[in-house]
């Protein structure tokens, strides 16, 4: 199956096209359907005007014929640029959140590779002017002292400033994430923002709070608190908050509403996923772990019953049925996959 190509660049140029059509349009659309006879300006000419009452009786009998399908192309110009902006919006956003989330593994993997030069050149520090001594008898005999360094090697370079920000990979246009650290490396809040290159612009600050649950002085537990700025200039703030009994909610707001998705997760690592959105439907999505790298997914929500299998580490899913809350037959899929 051929992989999906959209060009939401091209679709945002579009819609803006066509809003600047009806603009250099409007005024002579307007005019030419008043249902009147009318000039160039819009002034009514009157059937004195023309001379002659037949012809007069046609021009206005064209005017009146253009008045409706006038008025609809310009409603259907706003339609059209109104349909391919959302498009392009939508699909903006969420390559600029795909965006964010590698821009933030990178810089994670990089501070944790300055982590590493860091303890390599306190070591060397630590070392470099130390030495091993020793005796031994030299060939006269004679008990003798000697030493060996501890540190032969090339100096080791300081490692610097740990990075706090970095550059994403962009055709056009330009992302872009910048982190701080606490003293242990960890990135306590980072902001990315994305820009299309032609009037789209997506940010995104997170806030991250960690904690040791079972006291064994390793991280567990990762929660967030999100403020998205989307292209369209709505803003959503997401917030992940973990239970004490491994279990996390993470609500998301915006001027429309709430949702909620409540997840406990399985201890052969599947989850139990209810999901209530703004307007008060729910989703419940199941997901089993069958082996190392397969497992399957039931989604129900008020449209009916769909079930996947695939990799639940990958999160790439292919339907294989699919039920209607509205008719109990099952329809099989073998290609459409998430």
């Amino acid at each position: 199956m051929a992989d999906l190509v959209l060009d939401y660049a091209l679709l945002h140029s579009l819609a803006g096209s066509l809003r600047e059509l009806k603009s250099k349009i409007e005024f002579d659309v307007e005019t030419g359907s008043r249902r009147a006879v009318v000039t160039s300006d819009g002034t009514v000419v009157d059937s004195s005007q023309v001379g002659n009452s037949a012809l007069y009786g046609t021009l206005s009998a064209f005017f009146s014929a253009c008045h409706s399908p006038f008025k609809d192309s310009m409603e259907l110009l706003d339609e059209l640029a109104n349909t391919f902006d959302s498009i392009a919006k939508a699909y903006f956003d969420l390559d600029a959140d795909v965006a964010g989330k590698v821009n933030l593994d990178r810089l994670k993997a990089r501070v944790n590779g300055w982590q590493a030069d860091t303890a390599a050149y306190e070591r060397y520090l630590d070392i470099k002017d130390r030495e091993i001594t020793f005796q031994y008898y030299d060939k006269d005999g004679n008990l003798v002292d000697g030493s060996v360094p501890l540190w032969s090697g090339d100096p080791v370079p300081e490692p610097g400033d740990p990075p706090t920000s970095i550059d994403g990979t962009a055709e056009v246009g330009s992302n872009k994430t910048s982190a701080v650290l606490d003293e242990d490396g960890n990135v306590i809040s980072e902001t990315t923002t994305v820009t299309s290159g032609d009037g789209l612009t997506y940010t995104e600050t997170t806030e991250f709070t960690y904690r040791d649950t079972d006291g064994d002085g390793e991280i567990d537990v990762v929660d967030y608190t999100s403020t998205v700025t989307h292209s369209d200039g709505m803003e959503e703030k997401i917030v992940k908050k973990t239970n004490d009994d491994g279990s996390f909610v993470v609500t998301s707001t915006t001027s429309e509403g709430t949702t909620t998705s409540t997840v406990t997760p399985k201890p052969d690592g599947g989850s139990h996923q209810v999901t209530v959105d703004h307007e008060g439907e729910t989703t419940t999505t199941d997901i089993v772990v069958t082996g190392p790298d397969s497992g399957t997914k039931t989604v129900v929500d008020s449209d009916g019953t769909k079930k996947y299998t695939g990799n639940p580490n990958t999160g790439e899913w292919t339907l294989v049925s699919e039920e209607s809350s509205e008719d109990d037959d099952y329809i099989p899929f073998t290609t459409v996959t998430m």
